[in-house]
Formats: C-alpha cells, sequence, structure tokens
C-alpha cells in the first residue's frame, strides 16, 4: 500500500493529537503554523484562535530575547527541558517544562517544534517516583546477608515427580548467565524459583533485585527501570534505575505480560545490547544483569493477543521454564496441605489437626486457581476457628471455599477437565493455526504453506506430525 500526503497527514494528526505533551509548529517568521489538542489544554486556548497567528499575539509575555523558541532559531541548538512560568494573551498563567528543537533543512533552520507538559504533573511523576524508591537510599547489606535472605530450591516443597526432575535440570543450569523465561499461573512458586536460580548461581553474591510490573502504573515504569537525570522532568534528580542498581547481578521481573508494550521495545535493547539510557539522558551505561521474567499466562496466546513481544520472547526464552498448576499434580495437594497445617500449627496452639475425609476428597476435586498460595492461605485460615476439635472440617474454610467444596456442578466440571502439559498448549496452538491456514486455501498445502511462511516440507511433515488430513 503506497503512502499518500493524505495519509501522511491524517496519521502525523492522529499521533499528535493522541501522544501526553503538548506540540506546536511555529515557522520562520514566528507563525504558528500546528497546535495540537493538548498544548491548547495546557495553554488554555482554542488550537483555531493559534493557528496562523504570530508568537508575539498570543503570548505577550515572550519576547526575541527572552524566547527559547528564538533561541532554537539563532543558535540552531535544541532548548531541552526548561522550566517556564508565562501568561496567554486571556490573561491565563502557564507553568510548563518545555524543549524546543529546530528543523533544520540544507543548513538553514526552517523551523521549531515546541514539546510541552504541564509542570504539575510532571512534578508529580517526580514524587511518585520518589516515594517508591525513596529519597534516602536504603541500608545495603552485605553480600552474605542477601543470600541468606533469598529462596533456595530446598524451599520449593513438592512430591511430583516431574517437577522434582524440572527443579534438577534447573539446578544445572542456574550457573548459565542466559536469561530465563518462567511460566506458570499465580501461586505456583514462580518467584521461589526466581531466587533459587539466582541463589545458584554464581551471582549469588551480587544483587538481586525484584519487580512487579503490574504493580507500577505504565508512565512511571520507565523511570523505575532506566533511572532519570536531572531536568528530565521537574525536579527529577540523577538516579539510576533498577537495571543499574542490579548491575552484577540478577533482576527478576515478575508478571512481565503487565509491561507496556511500547517499553518492551526498550526493555529488549537492553537485553540485546547491555546498556541502558536514563529517562532524559543523552548518554548509555553498560550494565551486566541476569534477567528473570516471568509471566502467569500461556506466553503464546500473549504473543497473539499482542501483549507480549515476540522477539522479546524469543530473547528470554533461551532457558524456559513451566511451572504446572497445583490441579496438575494432585500427589501434591494433600500432601503440601499436612505440610501447611504442621507449618502453622502455632496458630491453634495445639497438636496439629488432621483434614477430615471429607475435606481430602474436596480438596482434590477443587481447581486451585489460586494454586499453592491458595493452599497455605486456607489451611492458615481454618486453623484459626478450628479450636480445640482433632479435625479439619469444611466449615472451617473461608466462606467461598465452602461453597465451591461442596457445589456439585463445579466439582463435576473440575473432575471432567483435562490438564494439559506445556508441551500438550503449544502443539494444540500449532494445530489450530495449521488447520486454519488449510481451511483459508481450500486444503491446498503449498498454499497454506505460503500462508504460515513455512516450507512446504515444514507443513508435510507438521501434518504427518498432527495427524490432519
Amino acid at each position: 500500500m503506497q503512502i499518500t500526503k493524505r495519509l501522511k497527514s491524517l496519521l502525523f494528526e492522529t499521533i499528535y493529537n493522541y501522544i501526553e505533551e503538548g506540540i506546536a509548529f511555529i515557522d520562520r517568521n514566528g507563525t504558528i503554523i500546528y497546535y495540537n489538542r493538548q498544548m491548547a489544554e495546557l495553554e488554555g486556548l482554542e488550537q483555531e484562535e493559534v493557528i496562523e497567528k504570530h508568537l508575539w499575539d498570543i503570548f505577550p509575555t515572550f519576547n526575541p530575547q527572552n524566547s527559547t523558541i528564538m533561541k532554537a532559531f539563532n543558535t540552531g541548538e535544541p532548548v531541552i527541558n526548561d522550566e517556564q512560568h508565562y501568561l496567554n494573551n486571556k490573561g491565563k498563567k502557564i507553568s510548563a517544562v518545555v524543549t524546543d528543537i529546530p528543523i533544520v533543512d540544507r543548513g538553514e533552520v526552517i523551523g521549531v517544534i515546541e514539546i510541552a507538559r504541564d509542570i504539575y504533573k510532571s512534578k508529580n511523576l517526580y514524587d511518585a517516583i520518589n516515594r517508591i524508591q525513596g529519597q534516602e537510599e536504603c541500608p545495603k547489606k552485605s553480600s552474605k546477608e542477601k543470600a541468606l535472605s533469598l529462596y533456595t530450591f530446598d524451599d520449593f516443597k513438592t512430591q511430583d515427580e516431574q517437577l522434582l526432575k524440572l527443579i534438577e535440570r534447573t539446578k544445572k543450569i542456574s550457573a548459565s548467565d542466559s536469561n530465563v523465561l518462567i511460566y506458570g499461573e499465580t501461586g505456583t512458586g514462580k518467584e521461589i524459583f526466581a531466587q533459587s536460580i539466582h541463589s545458584a548461581s554464581k551471582r549469588r553474591n551480587m544483587p538481586f533485585i525484584a519487580q512487579n510490573c503490574a504493580a507500577i502504573p505504565e508512565n512511571l515504569l520507565e523511570s523505575i527501570l532506566f533511572g532519570t537525570v536531572k531536568g528530565s522532568f521537574t525536579g527529577a534528580l540523577d538516579r539510576p534505575g533498577l537495571f543499574e542498581q542490579a548491575d552484577g547481578g540478577t533482576i527478576l521481573l515478575d508478571e512481565l505480560n503487565s509491561m507496556p508494550y511500547t517499553l518492551q521495545g526498550k526493555f529488549l535493547r537492553v537485553l540485546e545490547e547491555g546498556v541502558v539510557r536514563r529517562v532524559g539522558a543523552i548518554k548509555e551505561n553498560r550494565v551486566d544483569v541476569r534477567v528473570i521474567a516471568t509471566v502467569n499466562k500461556e506466553p503464546l496466546s500473549l504473543i497473539e493477543k499482542k501483549v507480549l513481544r515476540d522477539d522479546l520472547f524469543y530473547r528470554l526464552s533461551v532457558i524456559s521454564i513451566h511451572i504446572p498448576p497445583l490441579r496438575a499434580r494432585r500427589e501434591d495437594i494433600l500432601w503440601l496441605a499436612d505440610f501447611f497445617i504442621e507449618k502453622h500449627k502455632h496458630i491453634s496452639r495445639k497438636k496439629s489437626p488432621k483434614l477430615s475425609k471429607e475435606v481430602k476428597k474436596a480438596f482434590l476435586n477443587y481447581s486451585w486457581n489460586g494454586n499453592v498460595r491458595e493452599l497455605e492461605n486456607v489451611i492458615e485460615s481454618a486453623l484459626n476457628v478450628v479450636g480445640e476439635e482433632e479435625e479439619i472440617k469444611i466449615e472451617h474454610f473461608p466462606y467461598y471455599l465452602i461453597d465451591r467444596l461442596t457445589d456439585v456442578k463445579h466439582q463435576e466440571l473440575i473432575k471432567s477437565n483435562v490438564y494439559k502439559t506445556y508441551n500438550e498448549v503449544v502443539e494444540n496452538f500449532e494445530k489450530k493455526i495449521i488447520s486454519d491456514a488449510l481451511n483459508k486455501a481450500d486444503g491446498n498445502v503449498s498454499k497454506a504453506a505460503k500462508i504460515l511462511n513455512i516450507k512446504r516440507q515444514t507443513l508435510q511433515h507438521k501434518l504427518k506430525k498432527f495427524k490432519i488430513n
């Protein structure tokens, strides 16, 4: 599709009317040629009363001597993040952080693009970052103290044979510097795995920094991860981000699928080149960091929904770990329940009570959507109300669980569910996209291969493997 002038114009309008910053373009005569909606809101004006007007007519407090726009015109150099307080022609006071960038054509400045942000919003952004990171640096623990505070593989409790094999394999690859992607539902123990990998690695005496990507607002996450430089927004200081703080060690990015799609591109560059650029900075800082990332949903479905970048997935999943949900490892349910009863028995101030037969049966039929974390929480809850009774009964559990444990339809649904392994999920996904391509191609294998962008021989192999007619 050829990009016409009209399409370019529409793209320009759409982009600059929906970004957060105010944008204006001033030509060499000082006439305002472009003025987006955000700039109009910031300066308390209407777009139509500004466009094609001279700069001094709209902003009488500016003149050729004090205007940063004129400075950019005269020097050919940008003015970055200048704090300004000025009046419009209606007498409204405006406070903004302004950047003026000259547009140069064949050595001549033909115009200036001005980018402005509300100074108070910028200040709030800075204050929020300070609240999260803390104005004062935390006292640094010794390497030994750091190591002692982290989980090891011994802390991951399971009787499942396949999971025990996975732990042994993971122990062996922990010494590697390769990045790791851990997939598992909420509550399966992804962070225990991540910390254990660090504890078993050669980086064990270096920093381990964890950040939940879902816990930080999108507009703050970039500053938290990559740091800031003084003046990048109002009140900002030179502050290292988490990648610089983790230099030499490991950074855990939990719930990576909550990271904004655009920010994932910047994160990918850190992985590929080993450098970070703080927000507002020109220079880059080299970092040596091993990245462990976790997702709580199936990665390929996240890629299909454009929640996770495919290139980032491939870069991260050099070492890929799938922790199966608790419902897929039934032998762990009652074993872990007994473990948590023993762990929290001090709550009931007596010898450990036992699970009743009714509870055991209900536990084995329950879906455990919260996985091991949910199991531990409901056991702790029951121990608070069991009193002097020797058995934990269904009536001792939280109300939501009682409803589900006694819901016959729910239990039948759980029993009929077929729990799939990671490989089965991937194969089912492949089968679906191959079948869809064949349908589109009316059963023609060559056409289907072109749709899938793979070789005909490869497709034939997969058709035979998956027994697709």
